[in-house]
């Protein structure tokens, strides 16, 4: 970033690490005048969501046209910036992961919840967390909240574009993505599209309705007026296309109800929960 020419205002969001963290962030200094650096302090640990979510509550208070979202494992090739700053003129522009590293088993199973996705809101998620937004998308976020950053980008309606960078080695640590946090992942990414499961649990509901209806007029067909034998498997399976219907129509209702609590939650005003510890500044 010190060599290129615009200026940066670098936000560390700390999650109320535990380690020696905050003392190394808060000895180090960037050695450029383009370069502001400013650390934000988790008053209790929220997650790696609402993390991203406080830095960039933080970043609607600046004076910047866009902001670039980071994990800070060391994933996220820093090479890709001045290829972001490209395409300043798009609102939303995310990294898409080429090469991967994980196991064929694990590769298989995220390849499988991506199908999932993408059968279910008729998108494709294929990008992390590294993206760059602009101001109105990061004003857009300080008013309301998510649970899944990067399934509530593919939400929004506005002007983007993806570039593709490798995944670099990870600087320390094992990653938290394994299948547990795989699952809890695809969950998380469903929220925020909500009402499009819904929708499908309500189609579903109508399909398997009108199958049973279909298979009770044959029913009393063979009885009253062929006077035929009914199989049993026939009646068992009337039997279970209505059990099955009660059960998406029990989804619809919960995720209605779920959904009006999560409207009510995003119309409240959010509150900030860091300290700002405030570094270097050259302006």
């Amino acid at each position: 970033m010190a060599a290129m020419t615009e200026k940066f205002h670098v936000v560390i969001v700390d999650d109320c690490s535990q380690d020696d963290s905050l003392g190394l962030l808060s000895a180090f200094n960037f050695n450029s005048d383009n370069i502001h650096f400013d650390i934000l302090r988790l008053k209790f640990n929220v997650g790696q969501q609402e993390a991203i979510y406080q830095g960039l509550m933080y970043a609607n208070t600046l004076p910047a046209t866009h902001a670039i979202v980071m994990d800070c494992d060391g994933e996220d090739d820093p090479a890709a910036i001045p290829e972001l700053l490209k395409t300043r003129d798009y609102d939303i522009v995310t990294v898409k992961r080429g090469k991967r590293s994980e196991s064929i088993l694990f590769r298989f199973s995220y390849l499988f919840y991506k199908l999932i996705f993408r059968m279910i809101t008729g998108k494709t998620i294929d990008f992390g967390n590294y993206c760059m937004v602009s101001s109105s998308i990061i004003e857009r976020i300080s008013h309301t909240s998510f649970v899944h950053f990067p399934a509530y980008l593919l939400k929004q309606k506005a002007k983007s574009t993806k570039i593709i960078f490798n995944r670099q080695k990870r600087i320390d640590g094992k990653s938290k993505m394994g299948y547990k946090g795989l699952l809890l992942h695809a969950f998380k990414s469903m929220i925020e599209f909500g009402e499009d499961l819904l929708l499908l649990f309500l189609k579903l509901f109508v399909v398997l309705i009108i199958l049973f209806f279909i298979s009770l007029a044959d029913i009393l067909y063979q009885k009253f007026i062929s006077h035929t034998a009914i199989l049993g498997w026939f009646s068992t399976l009337s039997i279970s296309l209505v059990i099955l219907a009660v059960v998406c129509i029990g989804f619809f209702i919960m995720g209605v109800l779920l959904l009006n609590l999560l409207h009510q939650q995003n119309t409240q005003s959010y509150k900030q929960i860091y300290t700002l510890i405030k570094k270097n500044d050259h302006e």
